[in-house]
């Protein structure tokens, strides 16, 4: 007797998927989130270090990134489903290359924040983050044809990291 394996092989991954959607509450979208949140708050973030503008340029980051994914829409704390909260731990502003005659080239810029994710209605923290860093560099002085940058243009290249890893956690999985 001739055993037909293809179709064994395609019925029993159509039974593990049909298994493992029955146990998935949040259905087919292109989100993970529960079905109940469509709004999210983005207070500002509290601000641990000296860099007073981090706080309102991470929050503007933010709001900017949540409207341009579409997923969920910005509301104020008392009426949206969830709020995504952020605390700036520390900034470093460190040399990171230097020339020959010991001169600062380029610097690294790191930002370490803790942020949690959570759900207002059911008053439950959906994902919490400790310690989230990111970093880059800029170009303090002019080399190799690349011109200098100010400390702000590095700044903003870090912001716009942290904030992809804050939206993709919150709308794509925890």
């Amino acid at each position: 007797m001739r055993r037909d394996h293809g179709r064994e092989f395609l019925a029993a991954i159509l039974v593990v998927a049909l298994v493992g959607l029955a146990g998935c509450p949040y259905g087919f979208s292109s989100s993970l989130l529960p079905g109940h949140i469509k709004t999210v708050a983005v207070p500002l973030p509290v601000n641990r270090t000296d860099r007073g503008d981090l706080s309102s340029a991470l929050a503007d980051s933010l709001v900017e990134a949540f409207l341009d994914s579409g997923v969920l829409k910005v509301a104020d704390e008392k009426a949206a489903d969830s709020v995504i909260e952020a605390t700036i731990l520390e900034y470093r502003r460190n040399p990171y290359t230097v020339d020959q005659g010991e001169n600062v080239q380029e610097y690294k810029l790191e930002i370490v924040l803790e942020a949690r994710f959570v759900d207002v209605r059911k008053n439950k923290v959906i994902w919490e983050e400790k310690r989230l860093t990111q970093w880059d560099t800029y170009n303090f002085i002019s080399v190799g044809g690349r011109p200098a940058e100010s400390e702000e243009i590095g700044i903003g290249r870090v912001l716009v990291k942290l904030t992809d890893d804050l939206v993709n956690r919150t709308v794509e999985g925890w």
